[in-house]
């Protein structure tokens, strides 16, 4: 019986690391399926995420507006504060969505068929350029005007070919269904706020049903804590810089007279989610189609103006609405956002940073216990 259990110990480790390492093995080998049925199954409940990151972002509005309404000396209305709180804001974005729908798409729609319909004219101009370029010039030699050309060619193939036209009717539909998938998402995330607290109630017992120990349920309590603070914290904040970037950009691109302002400036907004390479991406994107649009002086100043800004904003804007730091490595963030963008694309980009600060905070209160742990062990082992 002894040698059985000596036998059993002996090759039960090495059975367990053979069906691990096979694990991982057959993970790596069918990555593209196993991230092709993530991604749809991300896309199926793509709207209940939405509602989830809509509900962070509001939370603070809501909370701050129940505060006041709470105040109200009408009985009716200071006990059922929630709710109306919850109604206010459910017509105040239902009007800002007629608004978008009706004013801003349509100008934004019409920047994109004038900026495609306009572009080979810009080509054509470029390449004038370059081609009216004198013999001394050191770009003279390089003949950028025919790369431009064969890569204008390569594109117009690309853009008739039926498939790419297939293509971009699925992309129409992809629209219609994300828009069906905001507008879906807004909805739950009113519901979420309006009954958070049955929410939080419903959590606190089922982690009371799933854990024994009242240490384990004080570790998942405190570890939901924390990825709660994150979330709000990264949420509401990238949030609201993202609304600031975008009335920035606008306005300076406005101020400069640049064709497509409002256009551009949405791209600012929108890829300041992503944290420290965001914002410098979005400057030379909006400065190279202000070079196409409006010429070389005009793109400098307006990639010199956006630059200045983002350094305003990254050390001074966004720490004073953020308030508690995220602790984060540049280089963490910029690993984060390359996996998730490779993997999930804008969503896995957005997302990747406040996991990556969950999945820190959790591993350093792993290696905390467990050096207290060994030390504990050391002073043990010396006391004998």
């Amino acid at each position: 019986m002894k040698k059985e259990n000596f036998e059993l110990s002996k090759w039960l480790p090495i059975c367990i690391i053979a069906i691990i390492l096979m694990l991982i093995y057959k993970t790596i080998d069918n990555i593209a399926q196993i991230t092709t049925t993530i991604g749809v199954f991300l896309g199926v409940i793509s709207p209940l995420l939405l509602g989830i990151i809509f509900a962070y972002f509001l939370y603070i509005p809501h909370h701050l507006l129940e505060r006041v309404i709470k105040k109200i000396k009408i009985e009716f209305i200071a006990k059922h504060s929630r709710g109306v709180t919850t109604i206010i804001v459910f017509v105040i974005l239902l009007i800002l969505l007629i608004l978008i729908l009706s004013f801003v798409i349509p100008i934004l729609f019409a920047n994109l068929v004038d900026l495609a319909t306009s572009i080979p004219e810009y080509i054509i101009s470029i390449m004038d350029y370059f081609d009216n370029l004198p013999a001394d010039s050191i770009y003279a030699d390089f003949n950028l005007s025919d790369a431009i050309r064969t890569y204008t060619n390569d594109l117009v193939n690309m853009v008739i070919n039926i498939e790419n036209i297939e293509l971009a009717a699925q992309g129409v539909i992809s629209f219609l269904g994300g828009l069906f998938s905001t507008i879906m998402g807004l909805v739950i995330s009113l519901y979420l706020l309006l009954d958070r607290d049955r929410i939080f109630a419903f959590f606190r017992r089922l982690n009371i049903a799933i854990f024994k120990s009242e240490l384990k349920r004080h570790k998942m309590t405190k570890y939901v804590g924390q990825i709660n603070n994150v979330l709000l914290t990264f949420i509401t904040s990238k949030g609201l810089d993202s609304v600031i970037n975008f009335i920035v950009a606008t306005a300076v691109l406005l101020i400069f007279g640049v064709q497509y302002a409002l256009l551009l400036g949405l791209i600012a907004g929108a890829f300041n989610f992503i944290p420290y390479i965001g914002s410098i991406i979005s400057a030379l994107i909006i400065s190279l189609l202000t070079l196409i649009t409006s010429g070389v002086d005009t793109a400098i100043y307006v990639l010199i103006c956006l630059l200045i800004f983002n350094q305003i904003d990254g050390n001074y804007i966004e720490p004073r609405i953020m308030k508690s730091s995220l602790k984060i490595s540049p280089i963490l963030v910029i690993v984060a956002v390359v996996i998730g963008g490779a993997y999930f694309g804008i969503v896995g980009m957005f997302l990747a940073v406040p996991i990556a600060v969950i999945i820190k905070q959790i591993m350093l209160e792993y290696m905390t216990i467990a050096e207290l742990h060994n030390l504990e062990e050391d002073k043990k082992n010396k006391q004998e």
